[in-house]
């Protein structure tokens, strides 16, 4: 959610903290802009393509946290390694009838 303060010189500072991202701060001339920033920057964080480019010049231009995952930053997808490639082992589940290996009637 975005806070958006008064600066004394007069700007306004959108301020953007959500969870399993990065506190953003930035500073614009009218609160119009400021507001359109967050709006389009949170949006970008729910789709998870959103790159802090602030966070990134500060640790050597390395970008910030990237999740092109469409569930999110900190959602991984796992992948299951218990399948088998033998057709046999999918069919042992159906009844003998219809099982084409064995003779009919068995």
């Amino acid at each position: 959610m975005a806070t958006f303060v008064k600066t004394p010189a007069g700007t306004c500072k959108g301020i953007i903290r959500k969870r399993g991202w990065p506190t953003t701060i930035k500073t614009f001339r009218t609160k119009r802009d400021a507001t359109d920033w967050a709006r389009r920057a949170e949006d970008e964080m729910v789709r998870g393509v959103y790159i802090s480019l602030t966070h990134g010049c500060k640790a050597g231009l390395t970008p910030g946290p990237v999740s092109l995952t469409p569930a999110g930053p900190g959602r991984h997808h796992v992948p299951r390694t218990n399948r088998s490639n033998d057709p046999a082992d999918h069919i042992g589940s159906r009844s003998s009838a219809a099982n084409p290996t064995s003779p009919a009637g068995i």
